[in-house]
């Protein structure tokens, strides 16, 4: 899908990664768990478009059998991973670590918020008080 959306346009381009994430994730939508696996093959997508050596996230995928996807998404929060670069340089911050740790708020710890929050920002993510995305400059 992603392929095949390839030199049509930006938007549609972006579109096709969010929805090969969206669908590619096996939990619930809305679930903390359904945006952690979106995030997970979306960046394992980018690496691909970029012509990297696609890496199944080697580090990632072993922390979230042992501890789960909140530990992992918090971990990534609190410690800025090549995944976040990958998908701010590619325009879709709603796909980082970071905001997801936003939109699911109640999941993590105040100090996973801030630093999620404050690497956003720091990217030129606008952020509302609820913690949502509203632009990116």
């Amino acid at each position: 899908m992603a392929t095949n959306a390839l030199g049509k346009s930006e938007i549609v381009e972006k579109a096709a990664l969010r929805r090969l994430a969206m669908v590619s994730a096996k939990h619930a939508p809305g679930t903390v768990e359904h945006d952690c696996w979106s995030m997970v093959h979306a960046v394992k997508e980018l690496r691909r478009l970029n012509g990297r050596k696609v890496s199944r996230m080697n580090r990632m995928r072993p922390k979230i059998e042992r501890e789960g996807e909140v530990a992992a998404l918090e971990y990534c929060a609190l410690n800025q991973t090549e995944g976040f670069a990958e998908a701010m340089d590619y325009g879709t911050p709603e796909l980082t670590a970071e905001a997801i740790v936003l939109r699911h708020k109640d999941k993590f710890s105040e100090a996973a918020l801030a630093a999620a929050r404050a690497r956003l920002v720091l990217a030129g993510v606008q952020i509302d008080e609820v913690g949502n995305i509203v632009s990116v400059r």
